[in-house]
């Protein structure tokens, strides 16, 4: 009886981690939104980073209607703590996001345990803001890069909500 009230709390715990709901921002279209859910661990300018903790759904949705212009794996092999600056080396997907306010990138990172992004587009795809496009299995981060002349009005500690929360 213990061994299947274990099972049964690990199925709780493994349905809730992959837990994907549906996002909808209502701001203006111009407006761009945030990629993930997470915890803001850097901010400045136009660059900022992003920790999603094992709490947080780790699904990952368009920050802006755009194009996919380019999609790469970059630091491969690379592997520290998600929640730690070093893992701004960390293997990751880049993809960059061709849009009328210029491109956007947002790098998936995988964390130190698990290690694997899933993304369900290609190049020269055509997504609408806050549609979902990806996944990071378990704790990692994403980095966010904003087009030069656009700063971010988020600080560090803020909290974010994937495809809905407003990151300019």
């Amino acid at each position: 009886m213990k061994v299947i009230k274990i099972i049964l709390i690990l199925l709780i715990l493994l349905i809730f981690f992959n837990r994907s709901p549906f996002r909808n921002s209502l701001l203006h279209n111009n407006v761009i939104v945030s990629p993930c859910d997470g915890t803001v661990t850097y901010a400045n300018k136009n660059k900022i980073s992003v920790f999603l903790s094992p709490l947080d759904v780790h699904v990952q949705y368009m920050p802006i209607d755009a194009y996919i212009s380019d999609i790469k794996i970059v630091n491969k092999n690379n592997f520290k703590l998600a929640n730690t600056p070093a893992s701004a080396h960390n293997e990751g997907v880049r993809v960059v996001f061709s849009s009328k306010l210029g491109d956007i990138i947002v790098t998936q990172r995988v964390g130190f345990f698990v290690r694997r992004i899933i993304n369900n587009i290609k190049i020269k795809d055509y997504r609408k803001r806050s549609s979902k496009y990806g996944f990071i299995t378990f704790g990692s981060r994403c980095d966010i890069e904003l087009p030069n002349n656009i700063n971010t009005c988020l600080k560090k500690g803020d909290y974010l909500t994937g495809g809905e929360t407003k990151i300019i």
